[in-house]
């Protein structure tokens, strides 16, 4: 309650100033501290401030906010249709009060979609979202659009997405989804073979992620800078990397990336002739797997269990 105390209760009263002032404002400032938090696994933190939010007396718009957080909250634990029905209700809510932020939730919407597979409905709700962007927004919306085509085995499609993305971020403040573009354009070179590329674009994303103190995006980077080792067959660099990587994930609670990092690390222990080490980092992702209720990633860290004999 200390955290609570400190944190919570002066950041309530930031946000109920703010929108009761400039309303869309005190949204942005909600949804980034719900980002900031949740990079860094504080999800109990976000739960009371969605709860402390609802006893607020807010102004009639408050409501989409209120609705934008429940669908947050929705979509961090699985349950993606209720979060879109509530991102949804929030997008209704904005329009109704005419504040201008439907380019934010519609890429919300779009995100959410694109991450259940769902690839049609999200490249609409990215469209409808771009014919009211700003520059800015369009950069992210080519960012994302640039993600969507290569879920599809779209590359050239997504190339061109991400290269878009770049040149508009490039010379801008916004650094933080100038390497998420970064990372992007690296996860297409590894796919093409173009590894000195990737090492290069995820060499830069990690300098920009670790000056913005994003600690969990760096670790992501750091991890996919492993693989990208891993490809290379630099398999001592890749499985040094990847412990770089898993002590920031371990540092911060992050369960999910903390089983995948172990899974991804006894691939390259296989690769590298090691199967002891192997088994060791497999079991060890079993227990987090199922520690954090992903039957999917638990199953094929079972499967590979079983190759190896174990």
């Amino acid at each position: 309650m200390d955290e609570l105390d400190s944190t919570l209760r002066h950041f309530v009263e930031e946000i109920r100033l703010l929108v009761e002032r400039d309303p869309i404002e005190g949204f942005r400032r909600w949804s980034a501290l719900h980002t900031e938090l949740a990079q860094l696994g504080q999800f109990e933190l976000c739960d009371d401030m969605l709860r402390e939010l609802k006893g607020m007396d807010l102004p009639g718009y408050g409501l989409g906010i209120v609705r934008y957080a429940e669908g947050w909250t929705l979509d961090r634990s699985g349950e993606w249709e209720p979060a879109i029905e509530r991102y949804q209700a929030a997008l209704s809510a904005f329009q109704d009060a005419e504040l201008p932020l439907d380019v934010q939730i519609l890429t919300q919407i779009g995100s959410l979609y694109q991450d259940q597979g769902h690839y049609p409905e999200a490249q609409d709700a990215y469209e409808q979202a771009f014919e009211s962007a700003d520059e800015h927004g369009r950069a992210l919306l080519m960012n994302n659009l640039g993600g969507l085509c290569a879920l599809r085995d779209q590359p050239d499609e997504a190339r061109v997405h991400f290269e878009n993305a770049r040149t508009l971020l490039e010379g801008t403040d916004d650094k933080c989804n100038l390497a998420a573009v970064l990372v992007g354009l690296a996860s297409l070179a590894q796919d093409r073979g173009e590894l000195n590329d990737a090492v290069q674009h995820l060499a830069r994303a990690i300098v920009i992620f670790r000056d913005l103190r994003r600690p969990t995006a760096m670790a992501a980077a750091v991890a996919s800078l492993a693989l990208t080792y891993h490809r290379a067959g630099e398999y001592t660099v890749a499985a040094d990397t990847y412990r770089t990587a898993l002590e920031y994930f371990v540092a911060y609670k992050d369960r999910a990336n903390i089983a995948r990092t172990l899974a991804n690390m006894a691939l390259t222990s296989v690769a590298a002739g090691k199967k002891d080490e192997a088994i060791g980092y497999l079991q060890q992702a079993v227990a987090e797997y199922r520690e954090i209720g992903d039957a999917h990633g638990e199953q094929i860290a079972l499967d590979n269990l079983r190759q190896l004999g174990s």
